[in-house]
């Protein structure tokens, strides 16, 4: 019986893409349905006259890589081509702008143009009408493999286990833990999983709860959350990302637990792999750990309509909803809940409340422990959200007052946002986030979580009209953050605790259109310039290193080795020229105080525009 259920399951999630991909298609087509006819009527676009050329080569051996795809994307017109016998292609007919450049072919890692190894963000290349850019060539770097095998408790082979590998990458300046493709075991329990890039890799191994992973990936469709998987990319090597879900009308004593290799159930105790290009890593074996499930219980006071509890892992390795253990309960009419097959580990229970008639959603969370043992005599409160308002004002030095500041948007990211469910600035699982101002500068931010919280902005204000007659144009300001007041205290680069019960109405923001700027040119040793290489500045200030923290900034040169970086606050920094960085890896404070002794000092003041070359690696 468990068979036959585990193979209609795993049908179902073949599905999945399919099922988004559809209803994506129908909001599209709803969307078109509600235009006016005048607006879905439109002439064909015109042919370009500019093109892009060059080869791909297999970056081990030079050697001609034919039949791959070729895609130029980006802010004209794109296309896409196949290579010919000698690994040559030219994509004609496209508009003048800036595209991006990718190729692909199966058993290889796909590759952008400008990058200096897989994964990196590539170089642009910018198109004037009637140009054609030549030599844009390519590499392509064969894929990994790692291969091996999932045992039971007995050493016996554990079939239909999903074997997912997973790879630590910057999001949103957190190193997490992301999916890179994953397997399902056959009936000798090997697993293997492909077109790996170089790097290092964590293998896990689940057996159960796909079928409420797939329930509740259909919510979040309804919901308009979005697909599974959204925090990492699957391999070729098939799916990845499922973590242990739990059916409250199936309940179980023992049962797997999410297993890493080398047969521990902690990602912070998970083996390393590395893989280097083309590499097969074979005889990676590991018994899935057979463990003591618990059934955790207890109420929500102050119930509303729709209440949903959840117990989000706090030992997952900071995967995205799908990609961690994240348990879903039922809550009663009397308000009392229950989660079976609870596997041991550190949780967070969170209760939410979706408002219903018109009401706020309110929210509830209790860090807990599990051991293997019940845990009952939960109790839950619901509290409101908190609410944040205040003013946008403008410092201005000659730049036109905005007349209208609707194109600004305040973002109240969490400092600490609950792995895969925290609102993270823009809204999540558990909603609030942030909000636009209105026409005079006020905003308000309802429904935040408590705790702390930075307060950001972003966009553009509409100043005074330009122009005379109807539809004149209006005059857009480009307008930098100076600072964040709460109740006349800066808390400009701090997070601001937010207390239950306690709105915070005080806020000023302060922009400026003094906006700071840096420059230069990288050159190499023979004083050429290099293009595609990052451009790090952070602050000489530790206290500053932290995930999107706005005094770090990273940019890449162009294609002739000039770089800016653009609206840095006041103040001293360090700057270096670096290929050898993750995306992302420069908000590390490992990281940074690793390069520090390289980094060359530089101080900046409001308004300041100052050059700087540098010299990049070697």
């Amino acid at each position: 019986m468990r068979i036959r259920r585990a193979s209609l399951i795993l049908a179902l999630v073949a599905l999945l893409p399919s099922v988004y991909s559809v209803a994506a298609q129908g909001q599209g087509q709803n969307r078109g349905a509600q235009r006016p006819a005048r607006d879905r009527a439109q002439s064909p676009t015109p042919a370009g006259t500019s093109a892009i050329a060059g080869r791909v080569l297999t970056a081990d051996t030079g050697r001609a890589v034919k039949r791959a795809r070729i895609t130029a994307s980006g802010s004209g017109r794109g296309r896409s081509v196949l290579t010919d016998d000698q690994g040559r292609y030219r994509i004609a007919e496209l508009t003048a702008g800036t595209y991006t450049v990718t190729a692909s072919k199966n058993g290889f890692v796909d590759a952008a143009y400008g990058q200096r190894r897989p994964l990196q963000p590539g170089t642009p290349v910018t198109l004037a009408d009637a140009q054609e850019a030549a030599n844009v060539d390519l590499r392509l770097t064969r894929g990994g493999v790692i291969t091996g095998r999932v045992l039971d408790e007995d050493g016996e082979p554990l079939m239909r286990a999903l074997v997912t590998v997973q790879r630590y990458q910057y999001l949103r300046g957190e190193r997490q833990l992301t999916s890179a493709g994953g397997d399902q075991t056959d009936d000798r329990g090997q697993y293997r999983v492909f077109g790996l890039p170089p790097g290092d890799y964590y293998v896990s191994a689940s057996v159960s709860g796909l079928g409420q992973a797939i329930g509740r990936g259909l919510q979040q469709l309804a919901a308009g959350i979005g697909p599974p998987g959204a925090g990492g990319r699957g391999g070729r090597g098939g799916f990845g990302g499922f973590g242990a879900f739990t059916s409250p009308d199936d309940t179980e004593s023992t049962g797997y637990a999410p297993t890493y290799y080398p047969g521990v159930v902690s990602a912070s105790e998970a083996g390393k792999l590395t893989v280097a290009p083309g590499q097969e890593v074979a005889g990676i074996d590991f018994q899935i750990q057979l463990v003591s499930f618990a059934t955790v219980s207890g109420l929500v006071a102050g119930t509303d309509e729709g209440v949903s509890v959840l117990l989000v892992a706090q030992d997952s390795g900071g995967l995205g909803p799908l990609g961690g253990p994240l348990l879903a309960g039922r809550v009663q009419a009397d308000g009392t809940f229950s989660i079976a097959n609870v596997p041991p580990g550190r949780y967070t229970v969170v209760a939410r409340s979706g408002g219903g008639r018109g009401g706020a959603p309110k929210t509830a969370m209790q860090p807990i422990v599990v051991n293997g043992e019940n845990l009952g005599g939960l109790t839950l409160m619901l509290q409101p959200g908190v609410a944040l308002s205040g003013n946008v004002t403008v410092e201005s030095s000659g730049t036109p007052a905005p007349t209208d500041y609707a194109g600004f948007r305040i973002d109240v990211p969490e400092a600490n946002p609950l792995p895969g469910v925290g609102s993270g600035g823009r809204g999540g699982l558990l909603g609030g986030g942030g909000g636009r101002a209105e026409k005079n500068g006020s905003f308000q931010i309802p429904n935040l979580l408590p705790g702390k919280h930075f307060i950001r902005v972003a966009g553009q204000g509409q100043g005074p009209q330009q122009g005379q007659g109807r539809g004149a144009a209006q005059a857009q300001g480009s307008w930098t953050l100076k600072a964040v007041l709460v109740g006349g205290q800066d808390v400009t680069d701090q997070p601001v605790e937010l207390k239950p019960g306690q709105n915070v109405e005080s806020v000023t923001i302060v922009l400026t259109d003094r906006s700071s700027e840096i420059t230069g040119t990288v050159r190499d040793g023979k004083n050429a310039p290099m293009a595609a290489v990052n451009v790090i500045a952070f602050s000489s200030d530790p206290q500053f290193w932290r995930a999107q923290s706005r005094r770090i900034q990273a940019v890449r040169t162009d294609q002739n080795g000039v770089y800016h970086l653009r609206s840095l606050p006041p103040g001293d920094y360090l700057i270096l020229a670096t290929d050898d960085v993750e995306q992302g890896e420069w908000f590390d404070p490992s990281y940074l105080e690793q390069v520090r002794p390289s980094s060359t000092p530089v101080s900046i003041s409001e308004g300041e525009k100052k050059t700087q070359d540098l010299r990049g690696p070697a």
